[in-house]
């Protein structure tokens, strides 16, 4: 029995021995995965076996490579990453030169964790051929598409997690909007106003949200609702019913344009004589003005930073504090047959814009376009191209976390699709490209990609 107890005693001592002079121990890692691929400044949370007392945040290491910042407290390390993370990554964390309290043996931390593949959805429009629209669901990982919806006519979409909002048109080219969640076989139908027709729907990247603008006839003279924001809570805790969004007299807004703001549950409006306003659509906070603009041109990925153009200049709005900081762009150096079009900002100095090029051949006028990145010096590098000379890129939008670019572009055959509020071309196909390499990730039949709804 006495043999026993020291033989306990010194595997006891051993293991309290070990335990100082190990240094501090990693107990467990937290973070969303899938919300740090879509906003910046998400947090990991490395909980110690003990309290720290000394580390140099400058030595944090992660890989792949991620600007980060870090700080301790207690027995907690917080990493923050100041840009959204890639998708489909395994990303791993160092921090070394931990020094616990209760002696002075250094240790590393290193913790891993993966980020989720990053779905994309579209819509592929087949009523030229006597087909059913069908809205498709894809992934960068895993190319192979799945049809999610099928419908005839089928306007626009947006999305949010496996909710899919859906605006069809009847054979009296009315609008209807169904609400599908999992790829359920039959879809709601919400109730509109009779005869109401909707337009520029889209989905919050991070928050249970749907919008649209909204337009009812006019009964005795009197319009319910003229370019009316309505957006509708899809959390589940409520009904899911559109409730108009307020302006700063209490009626529904008239909207030109808009947009939901990443990681809140506001919007960003434009009204027709171009004042912009933001607005929490839970009513939690006053409308907030944010002056008058030629146009409002979206966020930085996965950022509240507000992008607004001038004819003077642009600008970037932080919804975050209200401040304001003009865009010094540089201009890329382009030939004189060569045509500038949208320009969407990747950050502060990088932006995507898309460029035609004309020139006559044979006698005819050939068109050509490319999507091509512009850096801080004016420097000018192609993302995209269609395989065909002559397909036009129609449309362009960029993944949340800025990581991919969705290119819609049609075949020089294409013709409009003759859809109303939302038209389209047929043979469309888009391309999904990783924009710092320019590698084509995936190719699907049709266009509007979810990403362009956000």
């Amino acid at each position: 029995m006495l043999g026993t107890v020291v033989v306990l005693a010194i595997v006891t001592g051993g293991f309290a021995f070990a335990s100082v002079v190990q240094g501090p121990r990693l107990e467990a890692g937290q973070i969303d995965a899938a919300r740090a691929t879509r906003l910046a400044g998400q947090t990991l949370t490395l909980t110690v076996n003990q309290p720290v007392a000394e580390f140099d945040a400058a030595d944090v290491e992660v890989e792949p490579e991620a600007s980060v910042t870090a700080e301790a407290n207690d027995r907690s390390i917080t990493v923050t990453f100041e840009a959204p993370l890639d998708s489909a990554a395994e990303y791993t964390v160092r921090v070394p030169g931990v020094v616990g309290t209760y002696q002075g043996t250094e240790s590393t931390l290193e913790y891993r964790f993966e980020t989720p593949d990053e779905e994309v959805y579209s819509l592929h429009r087949r009523s030229d051929r006597g087909e059913a629209d069908v809205v498709q669901r894809t992934s960068i990982a895993n190319p192979e598409s799945e049809v999610v919806l099928s419908a005839p006519r089928i306007q626009e979409f947006a999305r949010f997690d496996d909710i899919l909002a859906v605006v069809t048109i009847d054979d009296d080219d009315h609008n209807e909007l169904l609400l599908s969640q999992g790829g359920q076989a039959q879809p709601l139908e919400l109730a509109l106003p009779m005869d109401a027709s909707i337009r520029e729907l889209a989905a919050s990247t991070t928050n249970p949200l749907i919008g649209f603008v909204l337009d009812t006839p006019a009964v005795d003279g009197v319009k319910q609702y003229e370019s009316a924001l309505m957006t509708i809570d899809v959390s589940g805790a409520a009904a899911a019913e559109p409730e108009p969004v307020l302006g700063l007299d209490g009626s529904p807004l008239r909207v030109a344009t808009w947009a939901f703001v990443p990681g809140t549950a506001s919007v960003v409006v434009q009204d027709f004589e171009q004042s912009v306003f933001l607005v929490d659509v839970l009513g939690r906070q006053p409308v907030a003005p944010l002056g008058v603009h030629t146009e409002i041109r979206g966020f930085l990925p996965g950022t509240a930073d507000l992008v607004v153009a001038d004819p003077d200049r642009g600008a970037l709005i932080d919804l975050t504090d209200g401040t304001t900081t003009t865009l010094e762009l540089a201009s890329a150096d382009l030939g004189g047959n060569v045509y500038p079009g949208r320009i969407t900002m990747l950050d502060e100095s990088h932006y995507l814009i898309s460029l035609v090029a004309s020139k006559v051949e044979d006698g005819r006028n050939v068109r050509t376009s490319v999507l091509a990145e512009v850096g801080p010096e004016g420097e000018l590098t192609q993302v995209f191209a269609p395989a065909a000379e002559t397909s036009l890129i129609r449309e362009y939008c960029v993944s949340p976390n800025g990581e991919y670019v969705a290119v819609s572009a049609s075949a020089e055959g294409g013709h409009p699709d003759g859809y109303s509020n939302k038209p389209g071309y047929t043979e469309t196909l888009t391309s999904v490209v990783e924009i710092a390499t320019a590698r084509i990730a995936l190719n699907l039949a049709g266009g509007f990609s979810d990403w362009c709804t956000g």
